[in-house]
């Protein structure tokens, strides 16, 4: 055991249980917590369903809801669409991604590990499950690519990567949406997310420790 981690993260609790309650009642509430990662790892649309009401109507949790419905039904074009309109538009919103399977560890004192588990390979599987519905549904390409920005901001994320496939399938629809970039947005990406030439990512996710 690395007992100066341990120390140093038992400080921490120490100092954030004061007002980690209150913090995490301004996201969602455990009983939404639970319920999103009921839904993250729903094996059925019954499944998922029935989880649904419970998780609320925040744009998170219908993102979560989208998504988990689009890998169960991969064909279907009104969650294709779904999951590119609840693509995060802020770096707020990817934040709640980022913290779904952290939250209900602070917050929730009947945390169920599956649970934060399948929120986090929910949100690993997101640039992959995009680029499908993206190539299903070209016309939301702009804000796919637009994303992308946002998206390598996580230095986990494979999003670039994922954009291969979609560079390669959907080549005209990508390059027009890349050529429709603010000035400043379009060199960046052309500089250090992707490289349309070839359809090679230039940002890749960096190695788990």
């Amino acid at each position: 055991m690395n007992y100066p981690m341990t120390f140093f993260l038992s400080a921490v609790w120490m100092l954030c249980a004061p007002f980690c309650n209150i913090v995490f009642a301004q996201s969602h509430s455990c009983t939404a917590a639970h319920a999103m990662g009921q839904m993250a790892r729903a094996t059925s649309v019954d499944g998922l369903n029935a989880w649904k009401k419970a998780a609320g109507d925040s744009h998170l949790a219908r993102g979560v809801y989208f998504l988990r419905f689009f890998e169960l039904k991969p064909s279907n074009l009104t969650a294709a669409r779904a999951v590119l309109t609840f693509t995060p538009r802020t770096e707020a919103e990817e934040e709640g991604w980022f913290n779904l399977g952290a939250d209900k560890p602070l917050g929730c004192p009947n945390k169920v590990i599956a649970d934060d588990l399948a929120l986090v390979d929910l949100d690993a599987r997101r640039p992959h499950d995009m680029a499908l519905a993206v190539i299903l549904v070209p016309e939301k390409m702009f804000d796919y690519v637009s994303y992308a920005e946002i998206a390598v901001s996580n230095m986990h994320s494979d999003f670039a990567e994922q954009m291969e496939m979609v560079c390669r399938v959907k080549n005209n629809e990508f390059l027009e949406a890349i050529n429709r970039l603010p000035p400043a947005s379009k060199d960046w990406f052309l500089m250090k997310i992707f490289n349309p030439d070839g359809c090679h990512a230039l940002s890749h996710p960096e190695a788990d420790d």
